[in-house]
């Protein structure tokens, strides 16, 4: 296990990805709302062999990576502390190790090593395991008709979803849509009306904690991931209690936008 620092920090895995990069943009206004900071880590895997250089070129593309990362948050001008750190291990791993003592786990859909092959394991592995909330960023789908960022979606069937989810919404000033959704073969709209009241009801504590989040009610009939999978050209962040069976980062139930995973303990 690594000796990782119990200070809270947003932790964002950079393997010199474009996807990495896109994470690290994401994670800046959770570090800055939190007054905590960005720590940015590069690791190189034992797996990837050396050679004559006894890793000297592996660490020099590492830290490359952090440093164009760190070029890039700064250009932002936002006002976040930054700390870096090149560490040797198996990445999933040391993320895992990371995860027990960070804020949030922030990492790209898609790693260096998996451009080709979907999503990337790393991502997989933490949204199953990681301790703390985990966020896999997509790049923004391009939105030719509506050039607006998209919401917040949420389901409605847990709070520690939804505070997260009003939370982004706040921290984002994105409209939020929170999801209920039922199973019936058949469409039925008196099932709709049901959900629709339902979810109304759940929300009017809500609506009041959060006066300044826009919000709207959708309910669907069947798989939640599957509606955000559809209206992914206009949904900026899922934020679900966790993917398993019903959605998947990547493959034929893959969500195509990006996920913040929750879970009760968080």
């Amino acid at each position: 296990m690594h000796d990782f620092s119990s200070a809270p920090s947003i932790v964002v895995g950079v393997d010199g990805s474009s996807e990495a990069t896109d994470a690290a943009l994401w994670a800046v206004d959770e570090a800055v709302s939190r007054d905590v900071p960005l720590r940015l880590v590069s690791v190189i895997d034992p797996a990837d062999r050396y050679g004559a250089d006894n890793g000297t070129a592996h660490y020099a593309s590492a830290h490359a990576a952090l440093y164009d990362v760190q070029r890039t948050v700064e250009a932002t001008g936002k006002p976040v502390k930054m700390e870096t750190e090149v560490v040797q291990g198996k990445p999933l791993r040391v993320l895992l190790d990371a995860s027990r003592a960070a804020v949030m786990v922030c990492v790209g859909s898609i790693g260096r090593k998996h451009a080709h092959h979907g999503v990337g394991s790393v991502a997989a592995g933490l949204a199953e395991w990681a301790v703390c909330p985990v966020a896999v960023i997509r790049r923004p789908v391009r939105r030719s008709v509506n050039p607006e960022p998209g919401s917040i979606v949420a389901d409605a069937d847990d709070g520690v979803v939804l505070r997260a989810a009003f939370e982004e919404a706040r921290l984002r000033k994105a409209p939020l849509r929170i999801v209920g959704s039922w199973q019936a073969e058949t469409p039925d709209d008196d099932d709709g009306r049901l959900v629709r009241a339902r979810l109304d009801r759940r929300l009017a504590t809500w609506r009041r904690l959060y006066p300044d989040v826009l919000v709207e009610t959708v309910a669907v009939r069947g798989s939640i991931c599957r509606y955000v999978t559809d209206h992914a050209d206009s949904v900026q962040l899922f934020v679900t209690a966790a993917l398993g069976g019903r959605c998947e980062l990547g493959g034929p139930r893959s969500t195509a936008c990006s996920v913040l995973i929750m879970r009760r303990r968080h």
